[in-house]
């Protein structure tokens, strides 16, 4: 799976930037983590950006969306001046990041029919070895699934996250997939199935939470002043309070 990588253009100057207001520059085509639309950036990450950015004193906020790969350039050779991503040892040669993440990427759901004859069974997993006999639809090139789902499992491989819906849903090939709740609710609308699959939260599966910090170049002169702002707000109760909520609207799925 391809996660979105989310770019903050800051201004040059310091604390005249932030009068003169802050840029945010998201990945498209991630939706629903991070994508474009009509009127520009929309998804999970830009939306829990707005309401960080609404919180930071003496700030303002544009977003704008586009390629991840030029921006994450742009972010190393420091024309731009910062990011909402996963705080590699790589990123960390060039940016510096807040303690706290602003969103965790959660794989770590099973995605299935809800009229699925094997539901209960699905819903009490408590391992791999519990799931045997069951065929996992999986995304062909997708390394994290490589890494973490045990090919001893029967397995269908496929193309695209559509496909794999379909197969789930309509043609019925597979038993379960493993994706991010919000992805797989998101897909299910596009394709009409919203009202026919369930997930459940497993935590047998490996490395499933992901943390996207907010970072900045660490050449900019008020990075550790900005990050600071940043951390203070990300762990106030008031923010992660409308971020769960946040998250709960993108995560809805019709009641059984």
């Amino acid at each position: 799976m391809v996660w979105p990588l989310v770019v903050l253009c800051l201004g040059a100057t310091g604390l005249q930037a932030w009068a003169q207001g802050w840029t945010m520059g998201f990945a498209e085509g991630e939706a629903p983590i991070s994508d474009v639309g009509a009127e520009g950036a929309q998804g999970i990450i830009p939306e829990l950006t707005a309401e960080l950015f609404h919180r930071v004193p003496d700030t303002s906020l544009t977003m704008t969306a586009g390629p991840w790969v030029r921006m994450q350039r742009s972010v190393e050779t420091g024309q731009i001046d910062g990011f909402v991503t996963y705080p590699s040892d790589d990123r960390r040669r060039y940016a510096l990041f807040s303690q706290t993440p602003l969103f965790h990427i959660d794989i770590g759901y099973l995605i299935y029919r809800r009229d699925h004859p094997q539901r209960e069974r699905l819903e009490q997993a408590r391992s791999f070895e519990d799931l045997q006999g069951l065929t996992f639809i999986g995304q062909q090139g997708a390394e994290w699934e490589r890494d973490n789902i045990p090919a001893s499992l029967d397995t269908l491989l496929l193309g695209h996250t559509n496909t794999m819906m379909h197969m789930l849903v309509r043609r019925q090939a597979g038993d379960f997939m493993v994706m991010p709740a919000e992805q797989a609710v998101h897909i299910a609308k596009q394709l009409g199935y919203d009202d026919q699959i369930a997930f459940e939260p497993v935590r047998f599966i490996p490395n499933a939470s992901i943390p996207f910090h907010v970072g900045i170049h660490s050449a900019h002169p008020d990075a550790l002043e900005m990050l600071t702002r940043i951390d203070s707000v990300l762990q106030s109760p008031e923010y992660r309070q409308v971020a769960a909520q946040i998250l709960a609207r993108y995560r809805e799925a019709p009641a059984d």
